[in-house]
């Protein structure tokens, strides 16, 4: 979905402010994580991933069949998801079962979720 930039977008003159230009700048060094979380998370499948995992703890089988994708292929993507600590593994005999790496991740879903709503997303 593209936005359309028009004259309500943009000031009508140039002017800006160089202490809060500098302050911003360097909030914005470091940032290269975050941006690697959100694009993992606005990926549809990964995404598809993590919102099973915030509902149930889930076996890489289970997983498989609840996203309707090949038990290699979520494999290929629980592995991203979990050098990101977006999700976390544990072994249990010969099982692998996984879940959110932490809470952190369960309130940017919430927070999701609550945003569509109010926005009458589906």
């Amino acid at each position: 979905m593209a936005a359309e930039v028009n004259d309500r977008d943009r000031c009508e003159v140039f002017c800006s402010d160089r202490e809060k230009v500098d302050r911003v700048r360097e909030r914005l060094d470091g940032l290269d994580v975050m941006v690697d979380i959100f694009k993992a998370l606005g990926d549809h499948t990964r995404f598809k991933i993590i919102y099973a995992l915030w509902q149930e703890e889930l076996c890489v089988c289970d997983l498989a069949l609840a996203v309707d994708m090949p038990v290699a292929a979520v494999s290929y993507h629980l592995r991203y998801l979990r050098s990101l600590r977006l999700a976390k593994s544990e072994k249990r005999g010969k099982m692998v079962f996984y879940s959110l790496d932490d809470d952190h991740i369960a309130r940017l879903i919430c927070l999701a979720l609550e945003h569509t709503r109010e926005t009458g997303g589906s």
